[in-house]
């Protein structure tokens, strides 16, 4: 990505009225972000599908100058910037509708085609929550996911420190710029952070950490990952939000049930209740759950098959080329590489599956299924 368009994307996100959903809508529109200014600044007709209110804003000569102001620290700082259509950007959060157009990072761990795992739950950790999350953690280890969280008091941080004990890769999502941490306390972990993992956040350098920043960045750690898991919450939480956030998008979640009664076990008790999240017991329950395979490796391969691919119609036979050619692919990928509507896909892969053909994954994947 050119840094023009880089500067162009940054003054797309401080433009007051254009959230995530229409500045997607707006780089299709005009082919780029640089192209929208381009247009909005020429008052050209092409620019009619953008509110009048929008458009004066997106003309505002001091949104440019704080975009320039804000890419000279982000380059004295060393951070990465990810744009929602670059290879690097984070595969599954990508195909969340409302995911940033634009991450800043700062860490070591390569973004791109990991396997991601949230772990949340309360700051507020018991003695039996905290040795769950340790033991869980050291159960999983073989498979070498990246662990994500918030880096707040109790669960988030203890998951993210057994990350670290493990040898294991973590991402700490963050409700403020990269210029901070928060609480300060836990300032102490982020060098460590960085070299075995990453600081992500969609916010500006020198945005606090204000309140609703945080329910922000809980949809990142809910679409960063392919699977969440409760350990402890109340009834109330940012982790129920997280939780729910992840049901929403489709993707596995899991709670930790604890005794009837216990304060917090409430809100993992009852996400199970409400059928939002699967019962956890151990890593060998969630290792089955989500269809890992040999210690390192990824999802279990498909043996070579013959596919008799003259009993399917045209479209269902340009999915499974697409699934035998790059193997597991995202229903939304999937949309686009065969060139079909997101329920056309949807019901042509059920056919596939009652055929025996592929089979369903994790966070709306699919591949071929093994002979």
């Amino acid at each position: 990505m050119s840094e023009s368009e880089l500067i162009a994307l940054l003054r797309l996100t401080r433009v007051p009225g254009v959230g995530p959903v229409t500045a997607r809508k707006l780089v299709a529109h005009f082919g780029g972000a640089q192209a929208i200014f381009d247009e909005a600044g020429s008052g050209s007709p092409k620019a009619g599908g953008i509110r009048k209110e929008a458009l004066k804003n997106l003309s505002n000569p001091q949104i440019l100058r704080e975009a320039l102001e804000q890419w000279g620290h982000i380059q004295k700082q060393g951070i990465r910037c990810l744009a929602y259509w670059d290879g690097d950007y984070p595969e599954a959060l990508r195909h969340c509708e409302d995911a940033p157009v634009l991450l800043f990072f700062q860490g070591s761990v390569c973004l791109a085609g990991r396997r991601f795992v949230s772990i949340v739950g309360t700051r507020n950790m018991t003695p039996y929550g905290r040795e769950f999350c340790r033991q869980f953690l050291e159960g999983i280890a073989r498979y070498r996911p990246v662990i994500v969280s918030g880096l707040a008091y109790g669960i988030d941080l203890c998951a993210q420190l057994a990350a670290l004990d493990l040898g294991l890769e973590t991402i700490a999502c963050l409700g403020h710029g990269l210029d901070r941490i928060y609480p300060e306390p836990h300032a102490k972990y982020a060098s460590r952070i960085r070299g075995q993992g990453g600081l992500l956040s969609e916010f500006w350098l020198g945005t606090k950490p204000e309140p609703m920043n945080f329910v922000r960045r809980n949809r990142i750690i809910a679409g960063l990952s392919e699977a969440t898991v409760v350990v402890e919450s109340a009834d109330r939480g940012g982790s129920l939000v997280t939780a729910d956030l992840a049901f929403g998008y489709n993707r596995e979640v899991f709670a930790v049930p604890g005794r009837v009664g216990d304060y917090f076990s409430r809100g993992c008790n009852e996400l199970i209740r409400q059928q939002k999240a699967q019962v956890l017991h151990g890593p060998e329950d969630f290792a089955v759950a989500m269809n890992w395979s040999a210690p390192g490796g990824g999802l279990k391969p498909a043996r070579e098959r013959e596919i008799p691919m003259e009993k399917f119609t045209e479209e269902q036979q340009r999915i499974i080329t697409l699934l035998a050619r790059e193997g597991e692919q995202f229903l939304d990928t999937i949309s686009q590489e065969c060139r079909l509507a997101v329920g056309e896909v949807a019901a042509l892969l059920l056919h596939l599956e009652l055929e025996g053909i592929v089979e369903p994954l994790p966070a709306k994947k699919f591949r071929i299924k093994p002979a």
